[in-house]
């Protein structure tokens, strides 16, 4: 590998190494009573629970809560969270981050 090659590696396990956020993904459609959220630490699952009554099922790979998408969303930026994209038309995924 050359020397610009060994740097541009160098300076990509650094970039790597130096991240500090944890992500979650909220999937759903902005008309839904209900979403599914991937990522969720235990703590975390038990505060949305208890904000939002019948939520904590699990689905794959996730938990189902039990609560329009936008209400969700805003309760995890209460614990720290912001959106930083989202993707789709009829269901959308919304990718959250917050600093570990």
């Amino acid at each position: 590998m050359s020397q610009s090659g060994n740097t541009c590696v160098g300076k990509l396990a650094s970039v790597i190494n130096d991240e500090s956020y944890y992500y979650v993904g909220v999937k759903a459609s902005p008309f839904a009573t209900d979403c599914v959220v991937f990522g969720l630490n235990s703590d975390e699952i038990l505060a949305l629970s208890k904000r939002f009554p019948n939520s904590g099922s699990d689905v794959m790979n996730g938990t189902m809560i039990k609560g329009p998408p936008f209400s969700i969303i805003n309760a995890l930026a209460e614990l720290g969270y912001r959106v930083i994209c989202s993707t789709g038309e009829a269901e959308i995924l919304w990718t959250l981050q917050r600093e570990l």
